[in-house]
């Protein structure tokens, strides 16, 4: 820590801005572990688009080298509004010493004031090369609830002196960090996900589908959207879609959205059920924006979460939807969860809910409209952005006031 109160004090002292005498930018540092498309990278890059760039100096380190697909990579969004990216190059064990005194080396010649980490890997990575390198003030996020990793939650108990703050994507996660990670209470805090609501709900019909194959795209559908993976709960929602979708729903099809190591286990449950001609796999995509915004119904299976994105975007375009009651659910559709909700292993109300969902458009549209309106009020990215900025700014305060009363 003496290295921290060293690089903080010249920082103050050198922090007027000219004849104007203002206080020098208060520089961040994000770190993750890749860059890729997915929800906690989309997350990071609307919290550094919407920074108050007047008090705020952000730039990203990824642990992880250069995205070979680039479709696949924030990177150029990144650097195309002005923030720099550093790739570090991880691959493995071997590197990792090489990668770890890199970051600490890059932190410590910026002069870095916070380190705001996300994901397991990164928040390791990053509290003790913040440490090394000095950082006035290292806080880690976690975006899921890690309840089949509990190696996860040790190494964030054995670590948790190198934390100033545990920044949960919302308060379930928040809590089960508390409880079961056993994390100190006062140091976990909860800041919500945000999300844009586009001005119009509309499908784009320039963006017709022509991509997808026969029979799919011609009927009402049902759209999920993850990693195939078994957090997801992909293989009980197919289990349980085998019990309505061939007779009682036979005018909807389901798209699943995503790639992952369960991709071969879901097709076998799709082919043993009768539902190839029901169920599509479309793989990785780049355009889930325009797929959820032709969705007539999103569904969100998973056995445990955090703060879900993909719900956040399918209830941003007006969509109803189907949802385990995993962490983030219920305080994303609040006063409307009960008829879009409900336990993971209850087969009965999944099916019921589902039902009624599909067989009634003018509550689907209802929900719809309750939902975009709840994360327009409740889940902007502007909102999330101001609450880690008074965050950083109340903790950075309270170390200064500590260290001026030695």
């Amino acid at each position: 820590m003496k290295n921290g109160a060293k690089n903080d004090s010249a920082r103050r002292k050198n922090g007027a801005d000219g004849a104007n005498g203002a206080a020098s930018k208060i520089r961040v540092a994000f770190l993750i572990t890749e860059l890729s498309r997915g929800g906690a990278e989309k997350a990071l890059l609307q919290l550094a688009l919407t920074l108050d760039l007047t008090r705020f100096e952000p730039v990203v380190f990824s642990l992880s080298g250069r995205e070979r697909d680039l479709e696949n990579s924030l990177v150029p969004l990144f650097r195309a509004a002005g923030i720099e990216t550093v790739e570090l190059g991880l691959t493995g064990l071997r590197n990792a010493p090489t990668v770890f005194w890199r970051l600490t080396r890059e932190l410590k010649r910026r002069q870095v004031d916070v380190l705001q980490t996300f994901m397991f890997h990164a928040n390791l990575f990053g509290r003790f090369a913040g440490r090394a390198a000095g950082v006035s003030l290292v806080c880690s996020g976690i975006r899921v609830a890690e309840r089949d990793a509990p190696r996860r939650l040790a190494l964030d108990r054995w670590t948790r002196s190198l934390v100033d703050a545990w920044v949960c994507v919302g308060d379930a996660t928040a809590e089960f960090s508390r409880s079961v990670g056993r994390l100190p209470a006062k140091r976990v805090l909860s800041i919500p996900n945000g999300v844009r609501v586009p001005a119009s709900t509309e499908h784009d019909a320039s963006a017709d589908f022509n991509w997808v194959p026969a029979p799919f795209g011609k009927r009402k559908r049902v759209v999920c959207v993850g990693r195939l993976a078994p957090q997801k709960g992909f293989d009980r929602f197919l289990e349980n879609a085998a019990t309505w979708a061939l007779d009682v729903a036979s005018d909807w099809e389901i798209w699943i959205v995503g790639d992952g190591p369960e991709r071969d286990a879901l097709r076998r449950i799709v082919e043993e059920a009768g539902l190839a001609n029901v169920v599509f796999f479309a793989g990785w995509r780049p355009d889930v924006p325009q797929i959820l915004a032709s969705a007539d119904l999103f569904a969100l299976p998973s056995r445990w979460e955090g703060m879900p994105n993909a719900l956040l975007e399918a209830a941003a375009f007006g969509k109803a939807a189907i949802c385990s009651l995993a962490e983030g659910v219920a305080e994303i559709l609040g006063p409307n969860a009960a008829p879009q909700s409900c336990a993971f292993d209850d087969d009965k109300s999944w099916r019921d809910k589902t039902l009624a969902l599909l067989g009634d458009e003018t509550l689907r549209d209802e929900l719809g409209r309750r939902n975009r309106r709840r994360v327009a009020e409740e889940f902007s990215v502007e909102s999330a952005t101001r609450r880690y900025e008074a965050l950083w700014t109340r903790l950075l305060e309270e170390k200064t006031t500590k260290k001026r009363a030695r």
